[in-house]
């Protein structure tokens, strides 16, 4: 069994707990954003989203989507990012806050 596999086969679940984390936790809802990319566009070289432990998420707050620039998103983006590392997913990307991935040959 490969450790890509394993990993792949992890992330579903980390994030339905960081799922539930945002819910409960932190009174916000999300929606899925950019998963696998298979076309070797739109993500960055060696992207985590072509090896299946990268996902984009949406934030929305009272039916309003708090975009990665927004300030108050930012905050929200920072507790989800503190849990994920807590659960063992791959430390933030300053510049990609809705990104969550694994850490993976060094790439997150």
């Amino acid at each position: 069994m490969s450790e890509l596999g394993e990993l792949q086969r992890r992330f579903p679940l980390m994030l339905a707990q960081l799922f539930i984390y945002a819910y409960l936790n932190l009174g916000i809802e999300l929606t899925l954003g950019e998963g696998y990319d298979d076309d070797g566009v739109g993500h960055m070289k060696g992207s985590t989203h072509y090896d299946k432990i990268g996902h984009d998420l949406n934030i929305f707050k009272n039916d309003v989507w708090l975009k990665d620039g927004i300030f108050e998103s930012v905050n929200y983006f920072k507790l989800m990012h503190d849990f994920w590392e807590l659960i063992g997913g791959a430390k933030r990307i300053e510049t990609d806050l809705n990104h969550f991935s694994l850490l993976y040959q060094g790439k997150r």
